[in-house]
């Protein structure tokens, strides 16, 4: 049980220092609105459904 905070604890505190880390050293591009994220997906994953189902349809 101890080990098992003590574990997490660990991960979180290097995924923090990461975080900081890159943050300070590196020009990040800012992360789009989730909404945004989600629409631009659904754009994606239709358009390769239709170029697929169109593939079948001319194919042999």
């Amino acid at each position: 049980m101890i080990s098992t905070m003590l574990k997490g604890i660990i991960i979180f505190g290097g995924g923090i220092y990461t975080g900081v880390y890159i943050a300070q050293n590196y020009q990040i591009d800012k992360v789009e609105d989730p909404k945004v994220l989600y629409e631009k997906a659904k754009a994606f994953i239709c358009a390769k459904l239709t170029e697929f189902n169109d593939g079948k349809k001319g194919g042999d």
